[in-house]
């Protein structure tokens, strides 16, 4: 096994998902809300989607590729508009109760879909990982790399996972130390980023970005 074509893999999968975005921000979010079972909920979707995108880069998956880069200004269209449509949801949602409710196994589920719907349309995952793996092109391409394609794809899997569950814990311990009368504030907060994140997407496809 080669170590450092995992090694290259997991920092891959930290560094496209560390900066701050629509989905860290969910996670937090319901980390804090409803606790670590429903952020992780959330980051399960997006390890999914990022695993996705790894190995379509890594083997090589040119129809694919090439579809995204051809349809960018849509999927970013798309993206924007999930993120504004989630951030009202939750603004709408500020009047709930102070306590959240337990998490249900729809809820669950939901939560998982919903990252996964963002990050799949997130320009910013999409173009971090078109990036960093335009430099690893051909990897994949040759019957001999599916084993080198492979092992790198571990590797963003695991970082992926590793930056997840960490954020998850993280960001659920704040829970410990933040007043009740401020769980009520977080719909609001985390809903008008979200809608910020949407409109920035937008306003940069409408000015050519």
């Amino acid at each position: 096994m080669d170590v450092s074509l995992v090694a290259t893999g997991i920092a891959i999968g930290i560094a496209v998902n560390a900066p701050v975005g629509p989905v860290n921000l969910m996670c937090i979010h319901r980390a804090i809300r409803n606790g670590p079972a429903s952020a992780m909920a959330a980051g399960v979707g997006a390890w999914i989607a990022d695993v996705m995108f790894a190995a379509m880069a890594a083997f090589g998956v040119s129809a694919i590729t090439n579809f995204v880069e051809g349809h960018l200004s849509v999927i970013k269209v798309v993206g924007g508009a999930l993120m504004i449509a989630f951030g009202v949801k939750l603004l709408y949602a500020r009047r709930e109760a102070k306590a959240p409710k337990d998490d249900t196994a729809m809820s669950l589920f939901r939560a998982g879909l919903t990252s996964f719907a963002l990050t799949v349309t997130n320009p910013a995952v999409l173009l971090g990982f078109l990036a960093i793996f335009g430099g690893l092109a051909g990897i994949g391409e040759k019957p001999g790399d599916f084993g080198a394609a492979a092992l790198l794809t571990l590797g963003v899997a695991i970082g992926s996972a590793g930056w997840w569950l960490g954020l998850s814990t993280g960001a659920s311990r704040l829970r410990e130390h933040i007043a009740e009368t401020w769980l009520g504030r977080i719909n609001t907060i985390s809903g008008a980023a979200l809608a910020v994140f949407g409109v920035a997407v937008l306003i940069a496809v409408a000015l050519g970005y």
